[in-house]
């Protein structure tokens, strides 16, 4: 256990195994821990930190005064009378008060805190980045897209997140291993008014322009509109759900869609049957920025084929090759004007 000679207390926290140990104190792994304590690791009093924090929280133990502690007390009053006046001692007893009052007080800000504050993570235009929860699930945000959660997310009766924007999802199922011991809280991530629940599976979820598509790529995942609580539906993997706004979801069977949709992650758009529309709306939806086809009949050309997202130009290009088009720059506005 050496890597956790250089743990800090937050290190501590978000460790599952230290946090399983003290939720479970009877398991090997608790006493697995226990022993690494014992040998005076150079970080002890980070661990010793750690721990009260979470005996705190799960109220698995009281907080109170350990014998040596209370021994040494009455020996440090026994000897304050000996030597001290009345006032002196009075006083002595008041510090005392004042600072395990203090101590409860920092507790208890520090609990309110952890269990209360949220955690953002923003990308920007043509941005991807990776996200993991405390609970260990890992979340692929795409660009111009946001993931909101509770820094004590794993401690809550549900794991809930909320996301804008796209984000592909691989759920960790925390009941997994040796600690079967309690059921585990649902994962439930909502998207504008959709909430999506899940044990553990892989499912992307896109919210752009009041439409939310989600496609399943493993597991078993429950939809409902917020909205619309008793309106459940039941996906399984291969299959792609779509909602506009305050309906019910139009549900396909389409595998080849489900493996499409994660293809973002990688940088790339495969399409079938993709209108250029539809290109130059995920192409504002990655970078922000906005493509203007002069002959708009040419908007409903259908494209097939793997286009690279990698980076602005590549979309320009290749778009502009697909429709036989010149490019023209305005500000931030790209206008293909058909080659005469």
């Amino acid at each position: 256990m050496d890597q956790y000679d250089v743990y800090t207390t937050q290190d501590f926290l978000t460790d599952l195994d230290f946090v399983k140990s003290v939720k479970y104190p009877d398991h090997a792994e608790a006493r697995r821990w226990a022993a690494w304590r014992a040998a005076q690791p150079p970080n002890a009093a980070a661990y010793d930190e750690a721990l009260f924090y979470l005996r705190g929280i799960l109220g698995l133990e009281r907080l109170v005064p350990t014998q040596l502690y209370a021994d040494q007390l009455y020996m440090d009053i026994e000897e304050g009378i000996e030597k001290s006046r009345r006032d002196k001692k009075r006083k002595m007893r008041r510090l005392w008060v004042y600072r395990i009052s203090a101590a409860a007080v920092l507790l208890c800000t520090g609990l309110f805190w952890y269990f209360t504050s949220l955690i953002t993570v923003t990308t920007g235009n043509g941005e991807i980045q990776m996200v993991q929860l405390p609970d260990s699930s890992v979340v692929q945000l795409n660009a111009n897209s946001s993931i909101v959660y509770r820094r004590a997310l794993m401690w809550l009766d549900n794991r809930e997140v909320r996301v804008t924007g796209e984000a592909l999802f691989d759920v960790k199922h925390i009941t997994t291993g040796s600690f079967l011991l309690s059921p585990a809280p649902a994962f439930i991530a909502y998207s504008g008014d959709i909430a999506v629940e899940v044990l553990g599976t892989k499912f992307n979820i896109k919210n752009r322009d009041a439409k939310t598509t989600v496609s399943l790529l493993e597991g078993k995942i429950a939809l409902r509109n917020v909205n619309l609580p008793d309106e459940v539906k039941v996906l399984e993997a291969g299959d792609v759900a779509t909602y506009a706004e305050r309906n019910v979801p139009e549900i396909e069977k389409n595998a080849e869609a489900v493996a499409q949709a994660s293809a973002w992650v990688e940088k790339n758009l495969v399409a079938t049957n993709l209108s250029v529309e539809e290109l130059i709306d995920e192409f504002r939806y990655i970078y922000g920025r906005e493509i203007v086809v002069t002959d708009t009949t040419l908007l409903k050309t259908r494209i097939d084929g793997r286009i690279s997202l990698n980076t602005a130009e590549n979309v320009i290009y290749s778009l502009a090759n697909i429709l036989q088009a010149n490019i023209r720059l305005d500000q931030d506005t790209i206008y293909l004007d058909p080659k005469k």
